[in-house]
């Protein structure tokens, strides 16, 4: 989630690889559920396939809850305690503990992270589908460049479909916040995200869902640039550099691959009203080199391409 600061910004719509043509229409049409175990009827009445089932709960999830930022903000410090004999009655008190934030989250249609987690994981549960609830590290923005978070400061889900797990963040794909505000904005590219661009925004807790996806130290991936959803779900590639921090005293120089010679290419300096051309661009052998240089007292650049913010790094 970001605060844009620039004035000419658009939000504008892209493509993505993942289609949801044949369950829009189908469940834009679905009344306003309360109660989780309709939504999970109405699905399997709708859709024969697990696949389109998780879809539909995806989509739904997505366009139907909006991102509490009143409990974002302001959080109420609940801790949660309970008294049990056996195992099984401990799972049966966390089981209800989870319910009863998917029932909030129905009734009032707001939630955080968890709420859309739990919800999700719920419905693919009541589907029989093999589901489990991830939590880890997200970074927002420059701020959280080589700014390691203690405690995990996120949560999305990963589904098993044809023997194979995929990872989905319906909290990302609702919307955005600009200028302090929730904006319902669709975006697929978190239902099933790439595995080989996953490190780049997310970063689960446990060692075991960091290894079935790859290999990567925590600190690696504070350090990173912040990429946005509108780059990831392009075929361009950030060649360097590779850290997120940039040195204030020397020429800034970002190389990219597969730029088009139409993309606009801008910069922004945090703090500067406008943002300004690139001082040079130069293309060999598909991978463009953008150079800039830094404006005083800013700390952070921001690479607009196509009036779409899309890396973000400090400036030290």
């Amino acid at each position: 989630m970001k605060q844009l600061l620039f004035l000419f910004f658009l939000v504008t719509t892209f493509v993505s690889a993942q289609d949801f043509s044949l369950i829009e229409e189908e469940v834009n049409s679905y009344p306003k559920f309360s109660e989780v175990e309709s939504i999970a009827q109405q699905i399997v009445n709708d859709f024969k396939t697990e696949e389109q089932q998780v879809q539909a709960a995806f989509y739904w999830l997505a366009h139907n809850i909006q991102y509490d930022l009143d409990a974002y903000y302001r959080p109420k410090q609940k801790r949660i305690s309970f008294r049990y004999r056996n195992e099984q009655e401990k799972l049966e008190k966390l089981q209800a503990i989870k319910d009863d934030i998917v029932n909030k989250t129905l009734l009032t249609r707001k939630a955080v992270c968890e709420g859309y987690v739990q919800t999700f994981a719920k419905i693919c549960s009541i589907l029989q589908i093999e589901n489990e609830v991830i939590k880890g590290y997200i970074r927002n923005s420059s701020n959280d460049i080589a700014n390691p978070k203690i405690n995990s400061n996120h949560a999305w889900n990963a589904v098993k479909l044809s023997g194979e797990w995929i990872y989905i963040d319906a909290t990302w794909a609702a919307g955005i916040v600009n200028n302090n505000k929730w904006k319902s904005l669709f975006n697929p590219y978190y239902y099933n995200f790439p595995k080989e661009k996953y490190f780049k925004t997310h970063f689960p807790e446990k060692k075991l869902w960091q290894l079935r996806v790859g290999r990567m130290e925590k600190e690696n991936f504070y350090n990173q640039p912040i990429y946005d959803a509108a780059f990831l779900q392009s075929d361009l590639e950030l060649i360097s550099p590779s850290k997120g921090i940039l040195n204030s005293n020397a020429t800034i120089e970002l190389k990219i691959k597969n730029l088009r010679p139409n993309q606009s290419v801008f910069f922004g300096y945090g703090g500067y009203r406008y943002a300004i051309k690139p001082d040079k661009i130069s293309t060999k052998n598909n991978i463009t080199t953008i150079t800039t240089s830094p404006l005083k007292n800013s700390k952070q650049l921001f690479l607009i391409i196509d009036k779409e913010v899309v890396l973000e790094f400090l400036i030290q």
